[in-house]
């Protein structure tokens, strides 16, 4: 159940629906998860809110969307390489420049350290 926060300038709040379908099919097709499986939080910044290099690393930017994806710990390099191939595939379908993205996965032990009230615990 990968939880995904996006930060993103306000000026693109018209891309937002896009945006959502094409990182959640991303992680669909890159870890494998049920298509049902969507959980994620927008946060849009005014201009100046979002702090980054223009052009590192080896970037050539002029503008930032931060992809934050917090998952259960077990995933192979090679799935979350997948992941990451698909964000940049599916957002750039979108006219959104790869060097835009800065994504990250975040692992942590989903069994001791996530918790939906719709399903017990064991």
């Amino acid at each position: 159940m990968p939880h995904v926060h996006i930060d993103m300038h306000q000026r693109r709040r018209p891309q937002m629906a896009a945006i959502s379908a094409a990182l959640h099919q991303s992680l669909v097709d890159g870890l494998l998860m049920p298509d049902d499986d969507l959980f994620q939080i927008f946060t849009l910044h005014d201009d100046g809110e979002l702090v980054f290099s223009r052009t590192f690393p080896e970037a050539d930017r002029d503008d930032i969307i931060y992809i934050e994806v917090l998952a259960s710990e077990g995933y192979s390099p090679e799935t979350k390489a997948d992941m990451y191939a698909a964000m940049v595939k599916n957002t750039t379908a979108l006219g959104i420049r790869a060097d835009t993205l800065l994504i990250s996965i975040i692992e942590i032990n989903g069994r001791a350290n996530w918790h939906s009230p719709a399903k017990p615990i064991d």
